[in-house]
């Protein structure tokens, strides 16, 4: 008898047996070099409706590898890392051919509207303070996925 593994991971393809399936769960990387950010933002992402934890990297060299194996559909990423910067993490994706299909959320404590700016324009879809509340970030993480 054959195993059957379902429909590759991204896939909108849904087994026929299940129809609540019908929805796909939105697959999130949280990048932040603080281990108490990371676990409490990955948290939230668990909890939210229509998301999906995969993994945590706790800087911008773990998180291009985690990227690039896990192929997550938003990666929420700080911007002031040890190892490369959040900045320099956009700029390496940008440089792949071709480049990842996920949707870069820049979560960070120090935005401004030059930051901002900067950050869009080097590939990010969106950015959200980290003060802001955790089920917000999560709608936004969510938002971009289906836009």
């Amino acid at each position: 008898m054959a195993w059957d593994a379902g429909p590759e991971r991204g896939s909108t393809e849904t087994p026929a047996a299940d129809p609540s399936a019908a929805v796909r769960s939105v697959s999130v990387l949280v990048v932040d070099d603080s281990k108490v950010f990371r676990r409490g933002m990955g948290r939230a992402v668990e909890i939210h409706a229509g998301l999906e934890l995969i993994g945590e990297a706790g800087g911008g060299e773990a998180a291009l590898e985690a990227i690039h194996r896990l192929r997550p559909d938003v990666v929420l990423l700080d911007l002031r890392m040890p190892d490369l910067d959040g900045f320099e993490v956009l700029e390496r994706l940008r440089d792949v051919d071709p480049p990842p299909a996920c949707r870069v959320l820049i979560v960070s404590a120090s935005l401004d509207e030059d930051i901002e700016r900067a950050a869009l324009a080097a590939g990010a879809a969106g950015c959200v303070s980290k003060e802001s509340a955790r089920a917000d970030i999560c709608a936004t993480a969510l938002g971009l996925a289906r836009e």
